[in-house]
C-alpha cells in the first residue's frame, strides 16, 4: 500500500479536522504522519493494507476483462463477430469506447476503496471502532451511512477509471499494434 496512499489520506483527514476545529492552528501533513509513526510505528502507516490489496486484486483485472467484454459486445452490435468480418479489428474509436466502458464499470469495487480510506482515516468519531478491520469498518459504514456510504467518491473514480483504462487498454493495444507492424512479430 505504501507511503503515498497513507500520506494522501493524512492530508485529507488533516483538512477535515482543521475545517471542523474552528480556527485551531494548522498542523502540517508531515507532522501528522510523524506523530502517527511515533505512536503506532510501521503499522500506523500501513493501516488499510488488506483493503488496498483486495481492491488492487480486483481493480485492473476487472478493467481489462470488462473492456474485452465491451469489445465483444461492440463487435456483435457492429456485425463484426461472424465470418470474414470477425477478422476485421475494431477501429480506434471502438477500442476507446470499449475501454471507457470497462473503466467505468470497474467502479463495482468502490465499497472496498471506501473501506480502505476509512481504515486509514485519523478522524476520531463517536462510535467509530478504534482498531479497524475490513469487517468492522464495513459494519460501521453500514450503521452510520447505509448503502450509500459505500459509494462515496464514485463519480470522480468513474472518470478516473475511464481515463486510466483508455490509456492502458486502448493505448496499450495501439502501441502493441504499432510495435508489431514496425518491428514484426
Amino acid at each position: 500500500m505504501g507511503f503515498c496512499t497513507f500520506m494522501k489520506t493524512v492530508e485529507i483527514t488533516r483538512h477535515k479536522a482543521v475545517a471542523g476545529a474552528g480556527g485551531a492552528p494548522q498542523v502540517s501533513t508531515f507532522a501528522v504522519a510523524s506523530d502517527i509513526f511515533k505512536r503506532e510505528g510501521i503499522r500506523g502507516i500501513n493501516k488499510g493494507v488488506n483493503a488496498v490489496a483486495l481492491r488492487q486484486c480486483t481493480n485492473w483485472g476487472s478493467r481489462l476483462g470488462l473492456s474485452r467484454l465491451a469489445e465483444e459486445t461492440i463487435r456483435k452490435l457492429r456485425g463484426k463477430d461472424t465470418g470474414e468480418l470477425a477478422k476485421i479489428p475494431l477501429n480506434n474509436w471502438e477500442k476507446i469506447a470499449a475501454s471507457a466502458i470497462g473503466g467505468g464499470l470497474s467502479i463495482w469495487n468502490q465499497p472496498i476503496e471506501v473501506i480502505r480510506v476509512e481504515m486509514q482515516s485519523q478522524l476520531k468519531t463517536a462510535g467509530r471502532p478504534e482498531k479497524m478491520t475490513i469487517a468492522n469498518c464495513a459494519r460501521w459504514i453500514w450503521q452510520t451511512n447505509g448503502l450509500k456510504g459505500f459509494y462515496r467518491g464514485t463519480v470522480p473514480r468513474f472518470g478516473l477509471g475511464m481515463w486510466q483504462t483508455i490509456c492502458m487498454v486502448a493505448g496499450g493495444d495501439a502501441l502493441k499494434k504499432y510495435v508489431n507492424e514496425r518491428y514484426g512479430k
